[in-house]
């Protein structure tokens, strides 16, 4: 009889997204393809049908995504952070980016697993973004030993209200080692398959990102994501575009080969100067709540809310010159306030997300000293996840079964 073997892992929020965390020793064990198929049967993936009925998944790349931790031995460093995006209908796990939102509850696990001494009344958790290079410090509100969820702090895209997170990215630059500017130039022409052509800005901030005018592409930024998923042209050259880009930065050789294998980065977002538009929820933003208006895609569906590694990139992307956020945030039906003053307001499909990014020339390219961000997050639940032993052979992760 086959049995199912116990994983320990955390269920949780962070931001607007939710994954399935490891030690990194309950994993040590299963070598790369098994502990993908851990991960992919843990939240319930391949599922042709886009639902993870049979997992923690939530059928949208916000809500498919897991993580390992384990304490550091680095100087300056407590922990290091891998991250996992998971493919809902495909058996993929991408391990080629990071994940701003995701970020926000490393932090808080650290403390109440014993991988880091809990200080009153807030600990700061250093920690090391295995899959891009970078570092960010976490200051968790702590109470009683133990990091604090519930407080009277909101952010757009969570109901209710929880404890403030802030996660202060140090240099969060150059993942790729090449720059803000990845590519040299602020503003560049993509030569796509249909022989036309699009002007992008390709940024590179927390995870590269490319940029694109809305009008360009055809899309609405007031959009909501299930009426800009319902627009499958537009998902079809965005997703385009995207894969044009990583052949670009020469992370991929071919638009199928990105299609296929580099599923979580680069990032793509279109933008737009602001403007009013409703939430999912009913609310109504007006033009002066934001500095720009943006809807990002992941996994080549809208994000319902907005990345948080992509919200670092646009906040600075917003201070560049010469790119399309920037055209963007400088229009004159921009809101109050400047993005050049460092704040800026980015109008997502659930509300607003506000990102302070200090950014500096740095000769020919820019320097980003940090960017500061501020979430919530909370433990859902706590145990085991089992898998039957068979899944480590790949039985049952082909997307057709």
């Amino acid at each position: 009889m086959a049995t199912d073997l116990k994983i320990p892992a955390v269920f949780v929020r962070g931001g607007t997204s939710r994954a399935v965390l490891f030690h990194a020793r309950d994993l040590a064990r299963f070598d790369a393809h098994q502990r993908d198929a851990v991960i992919l049967t843990a939240l319930g993936s391949p599922d042709p049908n886009g639902r993870q009925v049979d997992g923690l998944g939530g059928g949208i790349s916000s809500l498919s995504k897991a993580a390992i931790i384990a304490p550091s031995g680095l100087a300056n460093t407590d922990i290091e952070f891998d991250f996992a995006q998971v493919d809902v209908e495909r058996p993929l796990v991408d391990w080629s980016g990071t994940c701003g939102n995701i970020s926000s509850a490393v932090g808080p696990f650290a403390i109440d697993e014993g991988l880091v001494d809990p200080v009153e009344p807030v600990t700061k958790v250093r920690v090391l973004a295995v899959n891009t290079g970078k570092r960010f410090v976490a200051h968790v509100p702590v109470v009683g030993g133990r990091a604090v969820s519930e407080g009277d702090f909101v952010i757009d895209g969570v109901p209710g209200s929880g404890a403030r997170i802030e996660l202060e990215y140090v240099d969060p630059a150059s993942s790729l080692g090449r720059g803000v500017l990845p590519t040299g130039v602020a503003q560049e022409r993509l030569a796509l398959a249909s022989g036309r052509h699009t002007t992008v800005s390709i940024v590179d901030v927390a995870i590269p990102t490319v940029f694109v005018r809305a009008s360009d592409v055809g899309g609405d930024a007031t959009g909501t994501a299930a009426a800009l998923d319902a627009d499958t042209e537009l998902q079809r050259l965005l997703e385009e575009i995207r894969c044009s880009a990583a052949v670009q930065l020469g992370l991929r050789i071919s638009l199928d080969d990105a299609h296929e294998r580099q599923r979580a980065m680069p990032k793509i977002a279109m933008v737009a100067p602001p403007a009013h538009y409703e939430t999912g929820d009913g609310r109504h933003i007006e033009p002066t709540d934001t500095n720009l208006l943006a809807r990002a895609i992941s996994m080549e569906r809208t994000h319902r809310t907005y990345p948080g590694s992509v919200s670092m990139a646009t906040a600075v992307a917003a201070q560049v010159p010469g790119t399309v956020v920037f055209e963007a945030a400088q229009s004159r039906s921009a809101g109050a306030s400047s993005a050049a003053s460092g704040q800026v307001r980015i109008g997502h499909p659930a509300g607003v997300i506000p990102v302070d990014a200090d950014v500096e020339r740095d000769g020919a390219d820019w320097r980003v000293p940090s960017v500061t961000t501020y979430r919530t997050a909370r433990r859902i639940m706590e145990g085991h996840v089992l898998v039957p032993e068979s899944r480590l052979h790949g039985a049952g992760l082909d997307r057709n079964n």
